[in-house]
C-alpha cells in the first residue's frame, strides 16, 4: 500500500542536548526544490497546539492550469474555469482537440465577466487562454470584506426600498448588482487560498496570522447569502404586481429594514475590528432586529394590509438574513476573545 501522501508519521530524533528533530519528506522537498542548509518558516497555530511548515519561497510551478473540454458541457466549462481563478492560477488555458464550439467560448467568456481581473489574452481554433492581472497582495482581506459588506447593504436598502415604492425598475437595478458580489466573493477567495499555501502573505493581506481566515471565509459566504436575500426581495417585486404600501405597512417595514442595517453594520465592526465590547453591541442590535421581526409579524397577521402574502415572504425572507448575521457575529465573538485572551482563563 502506499503511503498516505498527506497524513505522514515521522519519528523524533535527539539531535543535541535541548535539541529534537524531524525529517521532511524527500518529494516534498524536491518539490520545492529545498537542499541542505535552505531556510524553512515555521509557524504554530494559535493554540500552540500544530505547527506548519512552508518553504522560505514556495514554488509558483503550478499557477498555470489546462482545462480540457472534451469531456465537458459548457456549465462545467464556466465551473471549471472559476474553480481555477479561486485556486490561484495565473494563466488557464480551455484546450480542445477540436475546434471550440460556439457554447463552449460563451462559457469561457461568462467566466471571464464573472471574475474580477481576468482577460483574455488569446484565442484560438482549438485554445483560450485567460489571465488574472490580480496578485495576490493588491487587497487586504479586511477591505476586501468591507467592500462585500457594503455592496450588500446598499442592494438589501434598495431592495426594501423597491418594495415598500413598489418600484419594479429599482428591484431590477438591485439584480444587476448580484455579478459584482460574485466577483468580489471570488476575489476574495482566490486570496484566501493563495494565503492558505503561502502564510508569509499573512501580513500583506493585513493580517498577523492565519488565524482569521477560516472565520473570514465564513463571514464572506454569509454577505453571499444575505445578498441572495436583498435578490429574493427583489424578486418578489418585479414577478408580482406590488403598488407602493400604505403609509403604517412601509413605516413597519422601514423600521426592520433600519434595525437590519444596524445589526448588520455593527457586526461587520466586529469582524473587522474585533473587540467585545462590540461584539456586545451587535448583539444587542441583533436582538433589536428580531423584536422588529415579531412586531412587523404582529402587525400583519392583526391588520392584514395588501398584497398580505408578498409581505410576509418578504418578512420571511429577511429573517434569513437575521440568521447569516448571528452566524457572522458567532466569528465576531472568536475573533474577538482571540485577541483579548485575558476575558477567559483556562484551567
Amino acid at each position: 500500500m502506499n503511503p498516505d501522501p498527506i497524513r505522514m508519521k515521522r519519528k523524533v530524533q535527539q539531535l543535541g542536548s535541548s535539541t529534537l528533530g524531524v525529517t521532511v519528506p524527500a518529494s516534498w522537498a524536491r518539490h520545492h526544490g529545498i537542499e541542505k542548509g535552505d531556510d524553512l518558516i515555521m509557524q504554530r497555530d494559535e493554540s500552540g497546539g500544530s505547527l506548519l511548515l512552508v518553504p522560505e519561497d514556495p514554488t509558483t510551478t503550478d499557477e498555470e492550469a489546462t482545462v480540457d473540454v472534451d469531456s465537458f458541457d459548457a456549465d462545467a466549462i464556466e465551473r471549471a474555469v472559476v474553480s481555477q481563478y479561486v485556486l490561484g492560477r495565473q494563466l488557464i488555458h480551455i484546450s480542445a482537440s477540436e475546434s471550440l464550439t460556439r457554447e463552449e467560448r460563451d462559457a469561457v467568456f461568462s467566466a471571464e465577466r464573472r471574475l474580477m481581473g481576468l482577460g483574455i489574452v488569446e484565442e484560438q481554433d482549438t485554445e483560450i487562454t485567460v489571465r488574472c492581472s490580480i496578485a495576490p497582495t493588491d487587497f487586504e482581506l479586511g477591505t476586501l470584506l468591507g467592500r462585500l459588506c457594503r455592496t450588500e447593504g446598499a442592494m438589501r436598502r434598495d431592495a426594501i426600498t423597491a418594495l415598500r415604492n413598489g418600484d419594479a425598475a429599482a428591484a431590477e437595478r438591485v439584480l444587476d448588482r448580484e455579478s459584482q458580489v460574485q466577483k468580489l466573493f471570488y476575489l476574495f477567495l482566490r486570496i484566501v487560498f493563495a494565503t492558505y499555501r503561502n502564510p508569509r502573505l499573512n501580513r500583506a493581506v493585513g493580517l498577523d496570522t492565519g488565524f482569521p481566515l477560516i472565520g473570514y471565509r465564513s463571514v464572506a459566504q454569509d454577505i453571499v447569502l444575505m445578498a441572495d436575500v436583498a435578490a429574493d426581495i427583489a424578486l418578489l417585486v418585479t414577478d408580482n404586481d406590488v403598488g407602493a404600501l400604505d403609509e403604517a405597512t412601509s413605516a413597519h417595514i422601514g423600521a426592520l429594514a433600519d434595525a437590519l442595517d444596524t445589526a448588520s453594520s455593527a457586526t461587520r465592526d466586529a469582524i473587522l475590528t474585533p473587540d467585545y465590547e462590540r461584539t456586545r453591541d451587535a448583539r444587542q442590535a441583533l436582538d433589536a432586529v428580531e423584536a422588529h421581526v415579531e412586531k412587523v409579524n404582529d402587525y400583519l397577521l392583526e391588520e392584514r394590509p395588501e398584497p398580505l402574502l408578498i409581505l410576509q415572504r418578504a418578512v420571511d425572507t429577511l429573517g434569513r438574513s437575521t440568521r447569516h448575521i448571528h452566524d457572522t457575529l458567532e466569528v465576531a465573538t472568536h475573533l474577538a476573545f482571540r485577541e483579548h485572551p485575558d476575558l477567559v482563563i483556562s484551567e
